[in-house]
């Protein structure tokens, strides 16, 4: 089941005395499944911020559909349950962390008594608990940044539509966030974030959706990307194998010495256990053997095109 459903969604706009037409998005078609961590990933300019704005009625598409749980997203019924985060946090600075966090808990409809014991759940999720009495404009980007996210768990959305989730944030708040994500998954949370940061959709996401300059570029499962760019298998042999280097190369292996060892590597189109019962009738023993890949940067950046085709989306 799909969560949030985008067909053929574009966005144009007026640009300059003339008002001229800039398209921005352009015949857009994905959907985020239920239940799953999806990362929205694409170069600087892909309109990433624009599509999530459009995905939570902020701005209208020039023409298209979105849907948020079978409802057009114009329809506010369409937001029940679902929480927003905005890449820059916007509180006002004077207010305790506790009160910024209750003034969002009032919007939000929860009742008064609850208030208090909401704050705290969430408080203890982002690890910021010593900070409730804290001014918020005294909190770093880093510290600000997990009030954000606070705020977002506040009500326990069933979904969660977050710009940027980890922007400014040190490796302790990242690890932290991941964590989070993955257990809000096991909670039957949807979580759909952008990111600029690769390492965060191999660690955490089951899927990831990449925008090049409006279009659409690969929507699917991140481990069947990642099973495009493997590149074959490498196997670390003890000792040398100069005396199987010819039936090495008719497989269509190649070879390299390193530290007394040798580094066996096998293509992808090539049969590696055949060469692993080759070795081993030879006496051989193996100090590693494993699968090798282009990297998720390559994969996105390098020739995104290329993979939009061998995914036939």
């Amino acid at each position: 089941m799909n969560v949030i459903e985008l067909k053929n969604i574009s966005k144009t706009y007026r640009k300059g005395l003339r008002a001229r037409k800039v398209p921005a998005v352009v015949n857009l078609t994905f959907s985020v499944k239920k239940n799953r961590v999806t990362g929205f990933v694409g170069p600087n300019g892909a309109v990433k911020t624009t599509t999530i704005k459009m995905i939570t009625g902020l701005v209208r598409q020039s023409s298209g559909t979105v849907k948020i749980n079978g409802i057009e997203s114009f329809n506010p019924q369409s937001r029940q349950g679902v929480s927003y985060l905005s890449e820059q946090p916007c509180f006002y600075g004077h207010l305790t962390v506790n009160e910024a966090l209750g003034f969002a808990a009032n919007l939000l409809g929860i009742s008064g008594k609850r208030i208090g014991s909401e704050i705290d759940r969430v408080l203890d999720i982002v690890e910021m608990a010593e900070k409730k009495s804290v001014k918020v404009k005294e909190l770093s980007k880093g510290m600000q940044q997990r009030i954000n996210m606070a705020q977002a768990l506040l009500g326990n959305p069933h979904a969660m539509v977050l710009d940027e989730p980890m922007s400014g944030m040190d490796p302790p708040g990242r690890k932290l966030f991941r964590s989070i994500f993955t257990e809000l998954k096991k909670q039957g949370v949807t979580v759909f974030f952008s990111t600029h940061v690769l390492d965060d959709i191999e660690a955490i996401c089951d899927d990831v959706i990449v925008l090049s300059k409006g279009e659409l570029v690969y929507d699917g499962g991140v481990m069947d990307l990642l099973d495009t760019g493997r590149l074959g298998m490498e196997m670390v042999v003890f000792g040398t194998v100069k005396d199987e280097m010819e039936s090495l190369n008719e497989i269509g292996c190649s070879v390299t010495e390193k530290n007394n060892n040798s580094i066996v590597f096998v293509p992808k189109d090539k049969d590696y256990k055949l060469v692993q019962h080759l070795l081993f009738s030879k006496g051989k023993s193996f100090v590693s053997v494993k699968s090798t890949s282009e990297s998720l940067q390559d994969l996105l950046y390098h020739n995104p095109q290329k993979q939009y085709v061998e995914h036939e989306l």
